[in-house]
Order: structure tokens, then C-alpha cells, then sequence
């Protein structure tokens, strides 16, 4: 789930979460009053359960109650503090906003920089790079895909092919543009190596579907999550893809809508974090027709066709007060606009026309109300109806009644809501800033649909409303879709009898129901009268999932990740990219497995949370006992670190650092509060030397502690600081523990750093000119311990790797996407690297050589950290 993060400045709001937030709360009551998880996983009395095939709904909703009851719901999915974590381990230090430029700058310089290919151990010339980018050629050299393709990701955009239906293109908000030609059966990626994979927007020429335009940065509260670089179209239909030069300023950074003129196809309009922008040749130049930019931009567009002009709509405005959220209408094909409603407490705005009869419109509208916070604020402000083209608008539903069962919770978690309304009002989820949609039946304008953490439907105009999924749900029913709806879009034959067809987007990936007028239900959670929409996932191969860290069972044919919003899934080589399982739910971060029983694995929620099962992942535990600082004070994703040599000492912490030696049995304080109030943000442990640790912070310093087994809460170490900026990862050489590395993610910082002497001093090791590692967040730094001058780094575009110990680099990007890769870990016994990245899944590719040169005392699993 997302969270609200400025360009300029962060509302003043609590913690800023990514994506949408699905908050995992925890209680349901039969009755049809009670609260939830992160989809389909739920945690009881500390213990997180793996999907029970044999167990019932009811079972499901008996045993939450049963949890509820024993302690208070805890939230897992995160968006806002997922934003602010985003953005802070990247601004520049002591800034706010991620300077988008830069990535600019760096996807020029990458232009001319060498390509390293893994594979092949060789370099390749930047004049040849074109014969060995392409993902889709099967080039020689390339990296593997391996998934997940069932799990999907943030998806806010969906277009279909009106001539050929069985097409659909589809953004993901960190993996491009995707599309499919069996209506969802396959998917492929078309756009890994375009220079911004932040799709947001997509808008497809209504007379020529061969042209597409993919705006580019999620600005819905959440901008500082993931960047944009402007306005890309192709008119191959995705074969090739151009950026639209005009866009390539600081005004189309954040895309939030694209919509283009019935009739006339060079007429194209655009709704950005700066307002409302036109052109009238098709891209080639833009005109800003109205500005928005002091109430954070519009968020949506609506056209229709008025006997020939366009008749534009604009929701404008959010996470403002003064002035609130407002309504546009242009009746002349964008040349001149007027506010056609507003009211007290309006935020952000969806919009949807009805397609049987333009003059009825709909807007659903969130609320920036502070009385009663927990029920009004971000929550559902009204649904909002014209039957006059625009000209006038009435509330048809407004959010008066604190707990009206479902329509008041169409921007809120109804499962989370309903008992809190009586007994614990903080459980409260509502997200209108984030996960805000609404759509019209194309064939009867009285039927419309809602679109907030869950799906909610009206057949009266908006009056009354049911539900028409259970988020919260076994993934195996039928009512079941995942959490945080943004796209909802109907097949072009939909006809309300024959064709039912209605596709949504949301956290979770592409669903389609085939029977899109079947009843809902006025109860939340009873499953005695569930929803009898019944939705279908088209997560085949659309692998979009954002991950933070990754690990890999020894041998390197299992690996699992901790992702954004859709928690800790697994995969196999057997069982393929298509069949990952789901380990536990919400935001999933850390996660370890050891190596001399994979029975025993290590994962976490946000904050402190983190869970160690014992039976392969059937059931998951907390695992923090004995660490006694504030667990919400924790970073929103807490690093822990298993120790390579032994696999019962883990290491994590925040302010403190804190070891296990008991495989988390029982926790211990190892050393002395870290300088400057900072978090601690990465750890490691020699090779060969558990009493060998490195700590890094938050703020640039490095702790080195030569006894760290024997460290106590006194233990100060020795301290470095050799960077300003967040500490992203740190590694021992393996044949050589004096040689260390470090990385850092802030921009304008040096990104790579080495130490000889233990920690005492530092170098950067970025190179210089053409092949210089470029100013990007970098987060993940593995040492190959064939040739340990050879290095490779993870950054917000893509792998470079350096085989001169960091005199010169070169880009990795031999089939890989240019996608953020926070996580690199090499399997030693394979020697396969993987790259876990945010937006395009789990990746790998074999390592050169045959024997690693490492130290006798060296254990052969490595634990590449």
C-alpha cells in the first residue's frame, strides 16, 4: 500500500506510506462487522498462517475474531510509510524531493558507457550494445526471468484494444508497459529498456489502436515513490516506443491521466502534478491550459464527444485545504476551463462519464475532513452525479452517517471499519488519496462502480451501494480479488447481458470478472452472502512485483522475496515462474533462509516485525523477544542479516544492534546507541569471522566491530563516516576481511566506497568519465569471490559491474530491464547471481568461473550479503 509523499514537501500527516494502503488489521466478526489483513494472509496471537486449503471462510473469520479479541489489530501494508521510506533513502541529504533530473543525466551517461555481459564474461563496446539488449531476441549472454508471473504488482493503467479485444496493454507503476494478445492468458514487456519503467497513465488513439501514450510517474500522493521522465508513444502498437521531447521537463514528471480527443486524434490531453496540459499535434507540443501546481495537480481527465467538440472534465487537487479539491469542465476542446463544483473538505477526485448517455457524470470524492478523523479523513467525502453534461452536480450519497454498511466505506477498508466503529475507532484505513476509481455500466448509466481498497457497486445511481468483493478472502474464492483498486475498465462488446466483461488494476495485479451485473451484498464479512461477482486473476506472467530483498535456498532452484504490498512470496525453477506461493501477507522486507535446513526461514513485516518458521513456511512466528527499543520507531523495512558462517546468530536492529546466537530465540543489545540519532541500515558479517561485523547507518557511519560475539550493550566498536547518506549495503571481501565495501543510496553521494584497512579509512571507487558508475541510488553490493575485483552493484537502474576493482564500470543490462534492483545476492553453490528488483520481479544469471579463491576457514556457503 502507498503512502502521501510530496515533490516539495510531505504533508503533515502521519508516517507517509508507497503504493496503496491495504492495511492488514486483523478481526472480522460473522456478523458482518469486523476488521482484516493484507490479502489473504492473516497473523494470530504473533503467528502468521500459511493459506489453509482446508479451512472455510467462516473458519477464516472465527479464528481473526479469536485474534481480534487476544490483542490489538496491528497494520502490515504500509503505503504512506512505504513513500517516505522510498524517498528518504534517496533524496539528496537534507532535502525532501528526489531530484528526477538526475536520472535523466544518468540514462544519458549510460548511453555511453560499456555493457558487461555476466554470462559471457566479456565486455561489449557501447557502439554494439544494440546486439545484445534486447530482452525479447533470446541474445546470447542475457539474464533469466524466473517471476513471479502470478503474483502482478501496482497496476494503474488499462487500455484494450476496441477492434481486436483480446489486446490489452496494462502499466505497472515500477515495471512498464506490459500487453497481451489472449486477453490475459500470456503477457510480455515492452518496454524494459525505455529510460523510465514508472507507468501511471495510458491513453490509445480511439481511431488508430496501433498508437499508444504512456505517461510516466505515480503523483497520486505518493510522487516521491516513483519517478517519471515524461510522455512516451509508439504508433507500432508497443513494437517501439519514443519519448515525446516536449515532455521531457520538470511539468510531466508526474502523469497522472492521459486521455485523447474523440474526434480528433492530434488533440491529446494530459493531467500532471502541475495541472492540465494540451497538444494539438499529437504529442509534439504542449500547451498548460490550466494550473494546478499549488494544490498538488489534477489526478484525472474525462472526455466525451458533444456533437463534435470535446467536452473536458478535470478533478484537480490533493491534500489540500485552501483551496479544496475541485471539478473542471472545458466545452471547447481545452482552450479556456471553469469550475463547475467544489465544496468544503473535497480531496482527491475520480471521474467517469457514462458511455450510454454523456451528459450523466460521476465523481467519487474523498474527504480532508479532520473531525472524526478516523472516519472521514481521506475517506468518502460523497459520490457526486451531473445529468446535465457538467453544468451542475448534486451529492447523490454523502458521508454522513458514521458507519452506513457499505457505502460509507467506499475509500476505507469496510473490514477493518465496521467493529472499531463501536469499540476501537483507530483501526480505521482510509486511503481515497491513493485508491480512488469509479466507472460507469456502459450500457445503463444507473449502474456505476466504486473502486477503493475493495470493489463496490450501485445499481440505483450512486444512492445505495454492495459489495462486490472480499478483499480479505481465501485467494481461491471466487469474490476474492487483492486490495487497492485503480483501474477499472469494461471489455468494448460489454453489453450488460452477453458481455459482462469488466477488468480491474490494482495492487495485485490484472483481475476480470465475466459477470459484472451478478449480485453484491450489503454485508462485509459474512460469507454466508458473499458477492456473487466472481473475479478471475490475470497474473500469467505479468511480472511486475516490487521487492525489497531476496534470498535463495543453496543450489539456487528455490528463492524468495520481500515485496511492496503483495508481502513474501517464493518460487521455484520446477515449478516455474507462474507458480509462486504466497509465504505472508501486507508489505513483506528482510528475509533469510538457513542453509543447513531450509526448513527454517526468516521474514518481516514493516517496522519490528520480524517471523521464523520452522516447517518450511507453513507457519510463520515473531521472533523478537528480548529487544526492548520502540518496534514503530523501527525503519519502515528493518534490515537483519544472517551470519554466514553460523546460521543461528542473526543481526538486526535500529538505534541499537541486537544479536541472536539461538536462531532468534531470544534477542540481545551488542552495542552502544548509534551517533547522530540514526537508524541502522545495513549489516554484515565476515566470511570466515562471526566476530567480525559491520554495521551501517542511516546518516554515512560505519561501525566495525572485531568481538562482535561477545559484544554487550556497552560496546561501542570503532566508527567511520565515509558518506553523508543513507548506508545501503555493506560486504567483506571474501578472500581478504581487512578489504570492505559499502554503498549508498542518496543522490550526490559517492555510491560505492572501499576500505583496506578493517574500516579505518575510505576511497571512492566510482570511476571517472564514460565509465563511471552514474549518480543513482545504489543499493546492493555482492563481491565475486572468483575475482574479487569484480564488482557488482544493484541501483535504481539496473546492475553495473566493475572487473578492476572500481577504476571503471559498465552496465549489466544484457536482457535485464533498466528497473530498481534493491537486492543482489549470489548463490555460492550454483554461482548464479539473482537480482531482486522493484517493478520486474527476480531475475539471475550464472556467474564466470569454476572455484572460488577463498580462505580455508571459509565455509563454501557464502551467504553473499
Amino acid at each position: 500500500m502507498p503512502m502521501p509523499f510530496f515533490v516539495r514537501n510531505v504533508p503533515r500527516i502521519m508516517p507517509l506510506p508507497i503504493g496503496v494502503l491495504l492495511i492488514l488489521v486483523i478481526a472480522v466478526a460473522l456478523s458482518g462487522c469486523g476488521n482484516s489483513q493484507s490479502p489473504s494472509q492473516t497473523r494470530q496471537n504473533g503467528t502468521q498462517l500459511a493459506q489453509n486449503d482446508a479451512e472455510s471462510d467462516t473458519e477464516r473469520l472465527d479464528r481473526l475474531l479469536q485474534k481480534k479479541r487476544a490483542k490489538p489489530p496491528k497494520r502490515f501494508d504500509k503505503p504512506k510509510e512505504a513513500m517516505i521510506f522510498f524517498a528518504e533513502r534517496r533524496a539528496p541529504v537534507g532535502e525532501t524531493a528526489i531530484p528526477v533530473e538526475r536520472y535523466v543525466a544518468a540514462l544519458k551517461h549510460m548511453d555511453g558507457m560499456d555493457i558487461y555481459s555476466t554470462r559471457l564474461d566479456r565486455l561489449i563496446p557501447a557502439g554494439r550494445k544494440r546486439d545484445f539488449l534486447d530482452s525479447r531476441q533470446g541474445v546470447l549472454g542475457r539474464w533469466t526471468p524466473v517471476g513471479p508471473g502470478n503474483v502482478g504488482g501496482r497496476i494503474r493503467a488499462v487500455v484494450v484494444d476496441p477492434v481486436t479485444p483480446a489486446t490489452l496493454y496494462v502499466g505497472g507503476v515500477a515495471g512498464g508497459v506490459w500487453k497481451t494478445l489472449d486477453s490475459g492468458t500470456t503477457w510480455t514487456p515492452l518496454t524494459d529498456l525505455l529510460p523510465n519503467l514508472a507507468v501511471c497513465s495510458l491513453a490509445m488513439d480511439p481511431k488508430n489502436p496501433a498508437v499508444l501514450y504512456a505517461g510516466t510517474g505515480e503523483g497520486f500522493g505518493n510522487s516521491d515513490a516513483v519517478r517519471g521522465a515524461g510522455i512516451f508513444k509508439t504508433t507500432n502498437s508497443g513494437a517501439g516506443w519514443t519519448l515525446l521531447s516536449a515532455t521531457a521537463t520538470e511539468a510531466f514528471y508526474y502523469v497522472n491521466d492521459i486521455v485523447i480527443s474523440p474526434n480528433d486524434s492530434n488533440r491529446v490531453y494530459a493531467a500532471t502534478r502541475q495541472g492540465i496540459y494540451l497538444s494539438t499535434n499529437a504529442g509534439t507540443s504542449w500547451t498548460q491550459v490550466h494550473d494546478a501546481s499549488t494544490i498538488n495537480g489534477c489526478t484525472d481527465l474525462a472526455v466525451s464527444d458533444n456533437a463534435g467538440t470535446d467536452r473536458v472534465f478535470a478533478a484537480c487537487g490533493m491534500w489540500t485545504t485552501s483551496p479544496t479539491a475541485y471539478i473542471l469542465r472545458s466545452t471547447n476542446n481545452g482552450t479556456s476551463w471553469s469550475q463547475v463544483h467544489t465544496q468544503q473538505y473535497m480531496d482527491r477526485t475520480s471521474l467517469a462519464i457514462a458511455p450510454s448517455n454523456p451528459d450523466i457524470i460521476y465523481a467519487l470524492a474523498s474527504n480532508n475532513n479532520p473531525t472524526k478523523k478516523y472516519l472521514y479523513t481521506n475517506g468518502l467525502l460523497a459520490v457526486l452525479k451531473s445529468v446535465d453534461g457538467g453544468a451542475t452536480w448534486n451529492a447523490v450519497y454523502t458521508n454522513t452517517n458514521d458507519c452506513t454498511v457499505p457505502a460509507d466505506m467506499l475509500l476505507t477498508n469496510p473490514q477493518s471499519a465496521m467493529c472499531p466503529c463501536t469499540d476501537n475507532p483507530n483501526n480505521f484505513s482510509n486511503q481515497g488519496w491513493y485508491d480512488n476509481v469509479i466507472a460507469v455500466d456502459p450500457a445503463n448509466p444507473d449502474i456505476v462502480w466504486a473502486g477503493g481498497i475493495d470493489l463496490f457497486r450501485s445499481d440505483d445511481g450512486g444512492h445505495t451501494w454492495g459489495m462486490a468483493s472480499y478483499w480479505w478472502a481465501k485467494t481461491d474464492r471466487p469474490y476474492y480479488t487483492h486490495a487497492d483498486h485503480h483501474a477499472l475498465v469494461f471489455h468494448p462488446g460489454y453489453n450488460g447481458t452477453t458481455n459482462q466483461i469488466l477488468f480491474s488494476g490494482n495492487d495485485g495485479g490484472m483481475f476480470v470478472t465475466a459477470n459484472a451485473r451478478a449480485a453484491v451484498t450489503q454485508t462485509v464479512c459474512n460469507t454466508a452472502n458473499p458477492p456473487q461477482v466472481a473475479w478471475t486473476s490475470l497474473n500469467n506472467g505479468l511480472s511486475v512485483t516490487q521487492y525489497y530483498y531476496g534470498a535463495v535456498y543453496p543450489g539456487g532452484d528455490t528463492f524468495f522475496g520481500g515485496s511492496q504490498d503483495n508481502g513474501t512470496t517464493r518460487g521455484t525453477v520446477a515449478a516455474g515462474p507462474n507458480a509462486w506461493t504466497t509465504l505472508l501477507g501486507g508489505d513483506g522486507g528482510a528475509v533469510a533462509v538457513n542453509p543447513n535446513n531450509t526448513n527454517i526461514l526468516y521474514g518481516e513485516y514493516t517496522n519490528l516485525s520480524m517471523v521464523r518458521s520452522t516447517n518450511g513456511g507453513a507457519t510463520f512466528h515473531d521472533c523478537v523477544s528480548g529487544i526492548t527499543e520502540d518496534a514503530n520507531t523501527f525503519p519502515f523495512i528493518t534490515v537483519f542479516t544472517m551470519d554466514p558462517n553460523n546460521p543461528d546468530i542473526l543481526w538486526t536492529g535500529n538505534r541499537y544492534p541486537w544479536r541472536t546466537t539461538n536462531s532468534a530465540t531470544l534477542w540481545t543489545q551488542a552495542g552502544t546507541e548509534l551517533p547522530d540519532g540514526a537508524s541502522i541500515s545495513a549489516i554484515a558479517v565476515a566470511p570466515g569471522d562471526s566476530g567480525l561485523t559491520a554495521i551501517g547507518t542511516s546518516k554515512g557511519h560505519i561501525r566495525v566491530n572485531t568481538a562482535s560475539l561477545s559484544a554487550s550493550a556497552s560496546t561501542k566498536g570503532s566508527h567511520s563516516k565515509p558518506v553523508k547518506g543513507n548506508i545501503s549495503s555493506l560486504a567483506f571481501d571474501p578472500t581478504n576481511t581487512r578489504t570492505m565495501y559499502a554503498t549508498c543510496s542518496n543522490f550526490g553521494e559517492h555510491h560505492v566506497v572501499k576500505s583496506t584497512d578493517g574500516g579505518a579509512t575510505w576511497t571512492k571507487i566510482t570511476g571517472s568519465g564514460s565509465s563511471a558508475l552514474p549518480d543513482v541510488p545504489t543499493f546492493s553490493i555482492v563481491v565475486d569471490p572468483y575475482v574479487p575485483s569484480r564488482l557488482y552493484v544493484g541501483t535504481d537502474l539496473g546492475v553495473f559491474v566493475t572487473t578492476n576493482g572500481g577504476a571503471s564500470w559498465a552496465v549489466e543490462n544484457t536482457g535485464f530491464a533498466n528497473v530498481i534492483t534493491e537486492s543482489l545476492v549470489r548463490d555460492a553453490t550454483s554461482g548464479r547471481l539473482f537480482a531482486f528488483t522493484h517493478g520486474r520481479g527476480v531475475w539471475h544469471v550464472p556467474m564466470p568461473g569454476t572455484a572460488p579463491v577463498v580462505p580455508a576457514t571459509v565455509p563454501l556457503l557464502l551467504g553473499d550479503q
